[in-house]
C-alpha cells in the first residue's frame, strides 16, 4: 500500500483519507485504480464490489466506480418471493454511500479521480475479520495447484483444507474459507482434464487385450485436449452385423460429471430388444460433431451403412 500511495502522490495515512486528499490523483490503468481501492478497503475493513462502468465507442472504459458491498438495498422481489424454498440470507445492504470513481482523461491518457466518499454507516471489520470479507478472500494460485494435486492423489477437500490450516499456522491465516476451496476445485472439474483423458484412453487401450474386436477413436483440439471419444466392443460390432439395418441416435444432454453429451447408437433385434452399437462422448452437438461420430461408426463397422436412420432423441 505504501508504494501505491507514493506512486499516486498521496502522502497521508489511508485511514485518514478525505475527498480533498484525492484531488489530482491519477492512475495508469483502471486495474491500478481498482487495486488501490481494494487495498484501501482492506486496511479500513470493508468489502468492495464493482458498480458503474461506461465505455466509449471503441471500447475504452471512460468511467468506472466501486462501492462498499453494503451499498443500496436488496430488491423487494427477492425478499417477498412466494416460491422461495429457503429462508433469505441476512440483509447486508443498508444504503452505505462509500464509493470511489475514476474517469478517463483524453489529454493525459490516464484515469483521474472523480469522486471519493470515505464515510460508512456501519461498523468496520476487525483485523481478524478483514481477511474473510468477500472481496478480499482469494486462494492463491500455488495453493490451488497444490489442492488439485492432492485431490487427484485421493485426499478429500476437507482434509486438504486442514492441511492448509496447519501449513499457514491457523485457519485465520489461510485467507479463504473452506467453501472457497470447494468452489475452486469444483470449477476445475467442469470438463475433461489431462488426468481424466489419459486414464480413459489407457483403460480403452487395455480393453484390446481382453477383446480384440474392441474399437475406439478420439479427437483432440489444438491444445491437445480431448474433445470427442467413440468406442464399441466386440459384441456391439457383432450385433450391428446382424441387426444394423436401422440406426438411432439417443443423446443424453450433459448428465455426466464432465458436462459432455453422451451419444448412444441403438437399434432393436428380431425379438424387439434394444441393441447398443456404440457410444460417444462429444464436446458439442453440431452437425460436424455428429458427422465425425458417424464416420467413426462406419470405420468401426467396415463401412456398412444402415438402411435407415431414426430421428435423434435428445433428453435435456
Amino acid at each position: 500500500m505504501r508504494k501505491l500511495m507514493e506512486s499516486t502522490n498521496i502522502g497521508k495515512d489511508p485511514s485518514d483519507l478525505l475527498e480533498e486528499d484525492m484531488v489530482g490523483v491519477e492512475f495508469k490503468s483502471v486495474e491500478e485504480a481498482e487495486s488501490f481501492y481494494h487495498i484501501y478497503s482492506k486496511i479500513i475493513g470493508f468489502s468492495v464490489r464493482k458498480n458503474q462502468c461506461r465505455k466509449n465507442q471503441v471500447g475504452i472504459v471512460t468511467t468506472r466506480s466501486w462501492c462498499c458491498s453494503n451499498e443500496g438495498f436488496r430488491r423487494t422481489k427477492y425478499i417477498k418471493n412466494p416460491n422461495r424454498v429457503h429462508e433469505p440470507r441476512s440483509e447486508i445492504r443498508i444504503s452505505c454511500r462509500a464509493m470511489f470513481q475514476v474517469c478517463y482523461s483524453k489529454i493525459t491518457k490516464l484515469w483521474v479521480f472523480k469522486e471519493f466518499r470515505a464515510n460508512h454507516n456501519h461498523c468496520m471489520a476487525t483485523d481478524m475479520q478483514k481477511y474473510f470479507l468477500r472481496s478480499h478472500r482469494k486462494i492463491s494460485a500455488a495453493e490451488l495447484e497444490q489442492a488439485k494435486l492432492l485431490k487427484k492423489a485421493g485426499m478429500k477437500t476437507s482434509e486438504i483444507w486442514n492441511l492448509f490450516v496447519h501449513q499457514n499456522g491457523g485457519w485465520d491465516k489461510v485467507r479463504c474459507t473452506k467453501k472457497d476451496l470447494y468452489n475452486s476445485l469444483a470449477v476445475g472439474r467442469r470438463g475433461v482434464d489431462d488426468l481424466d483423458a489419459n486414464t480413459t484412453l489407457t483403460f480403452l487401450q487395455s480393453k484390446l487385450d481382453i477383446d480384440p474386436k474392441f474399437f475406439y477413436a478420439y479427437m483432440v483440439d489444438e491444445e491437445s485436449r480431448l474433445t470427442h471419444l467413440f468406442w464399441a466392443d466386440g459384441a456391439s460390432r457383432f450385433d450391428y452385423e446382424l441387426f444394423g439395418d436401422s440406426l438411432a441416435f439417443d443423446s443424453t444432454y450433459k448428465t455426466n460429471r464432465c458436462q459432455m453429451p453422451l451419444v448412444v447408437l441403438v437399434s432393436s433385434n428380431n425379438h424387439g430388444m434394444t441393441c447398443v452399437f456404440g457410444f460417444a462422448l462429444i464436446q458439442n452437438e453440431t452437425a460436424e460433431t455428429y458427422t465425425w461420430v458417424l464416420q467413426k461408426k462406419l470405420e468401426c463397422m467396415k463401412d456398412k451403412l444402415p438402411r435407415r436412420f431414426s430421428r435423434m432423441v435428445a433428453d435435456q
